[in-house]
C-alpha cells in the first residue's frame, strides 16, 4: 500500500545511514590526523628556528683607519688607542700570564713605603699640585713576558723586573702633576708616574718591584732604583737583553716617545728628568699583577706627608 515502507527499504536506509556515519567518522579522523601532523611539523619548525637562534654568529671586526696602529694583540688583553677604542666602557679580560707570574712565593717583595695609589687618582692633591691622568694612544708590547727599565743613554743601567707582566699589548697611562690653582702654585706641569695596566681591579696591596740579579735590600726602607742622567727612562720588553744605547733627542714636555728597535721591539721613552726611580706593583688578593707604576719622584717627602687642603 502506498505510504507504508517495506522492510527492504528500511534496511537500505539503515545501511545508508551507517555508511554516512562511517564516512563522517573517517573524515573526522583524517582531519584530526592532518591537524596533528601539521601541529607536529609546526612544532618541529619552531624548535629548529629556536635552535638556529642559539647558534653563535661569527664576530666581525672593523679594521683601523688610516694612520692608526694595528699591531696584533694577544687574546684577553684590552687594546687601547684610536684603532681599537671601544664605543662604551669596557673591562679587560685576564692577560696571558706565564708560569710563576701569579705565584707569590716566587717573589719576596716588601710593601710600598708610600701611597702610590694617589698617583693614579685624577684630581688628587699632593703638595701644591693636582694629579691629571692621561691615557696614551699606544700600547706597551710585551713578547717575553718580562719588563725592562733603563736609562736609554746608559746600557749599564739595564734592569729587568723580577715579577713577570704577561704577554700582549697593554694600556699605558701617564700621571701628570699640574699646579693647583687653589694653592697658588706656579711651576709647570711635570711627569709624576707612568702606569702599565696588565690586569683588572680591585687592588689588594702595593709592593716594591724587585729587580733581577739584585741582592735583596737589608732594610725594607731601601727601594731598588734605576739611575737616570739623560733625562729619559726607557721601558721595553726584556727580550734577549739590552739593545745598547737608544738615541733620543733632548727631553721636552711630558709626552713620551715610542722608539722602534732593529730587533722588532719598541722602547717607550719617558721624559722624567734626572734621578733614581723605583717601580711598584698593584696586586689583587690572589697576588696577580694589576698594574706596574714607575714613580718619577715629582713630589718631596714633605708634599707626600702634607694633608690636602679642605675645599672651601
Amino acid at each position: 500500500m502506498p505510504g507504508k515502507p517495506t522492510a527492504a527499504a528500511s534496511a537500505t536506509t539503515a545501511a545508508s545511514a551507517t555508511t554516512a556515519a562511517s564516512a563522517t567518522t573517517a573524515a573526522s579522523a583524517t582531519t584530526a590526523a592532518s591537524a596533528t601532523t601539521t601541529a607536529s611539523a609546526t612544532t618541529a619548525a619552531s624548535a629548529t628556528t629556536a635552535a638556529s637562534a642559539t647558534e653563535p654568529t661569527p664576530a666581525t671586526h672593523a679594521s683601523g683607519g688610516p694612520g692608526t696602529r694595528s699591531a696584533p694583540t694577544r687574546p684577553g688583553v684590552l687594546r687601547g688607542g684610536p684603532d681599537d677604542r671601544a664605543t662604551g666602557p669596557t673591562e679587560p679580560d685576564e692577560p696571558e700570564i706565564p708560569d710563576g707570574a701569579a705565584d707569590g712565593a716566587r717573589t719576596s717583595e716588601s710593601l710600598a713605603n708610600r701611597d702610590i695609589a694617589r698617583l693614579l687618582r685624577y684630581g688628587e692633591r699632593i703638595g701644591g699640585d693636582k694629579i691629571d691622568v692621561r691615557m696614551l694612544p699606544l700600547q706597551f708590547h710585551a713578547r717575553s713576558g718580562a719588563l725592562a727599565v733603563c736609562d736609554p743613554d746608559r746600557p749599564e743601567t739595564w734592569h729587568v723586573l723580577e715579577r713577570p707582566i704577561g704577554t700582549g699589548a697593554f694600556r699605558v697611562m701617564l700621571s701628570v702633576a699640574r699646579p693647583d690653582e687653589d694653592t697658588g702654585a706656579t711651576s709647570g706641569e711635570r711627569l709624576a708616574a707612568v702606569v702599565i695596566h696588565v690586569g683588572r681591579p680591585p687592588i689588594a696591596r702595593w709592593t716594591v718591584a724587585q729587580l733581577r740579579s739584585e741582592a735583596r735590600p737589608a732594610s725594607p726602607e731601601t727601594v731598588p732604583r734605576t739611575p737616570v742622567t739623560s733625562g729619559w727612562l726607557a721601558l721595553l720588553d726584556a727580550g734577549d737583553g739590552s739593545p745598547g744605547v737608544i738615541a733620543l733627542p733632548p727631553p721636552a714636555g711630558v709626552l713620551p716617545i715610542e722608539v722602534p728597535l732593529t730587533d722588532g721591539r719598541r722602547a717607550l721613552a719617558l721624559p722624567c728628568g734626572n734621578g733614581a726611580f723605583a717601580a711598584y706593583w698593584a696586586l689583587d688578593a690572589d697576588d696577580k699583577p694589576i698594574c706596574v707604576v714607575v714613580d718619577f719622584d715629582a713630589f718631596t717627602s714633605k708634599a707626600w706627608r702634607a694633608k690636602p687642603p679642605r675645599p672651601a
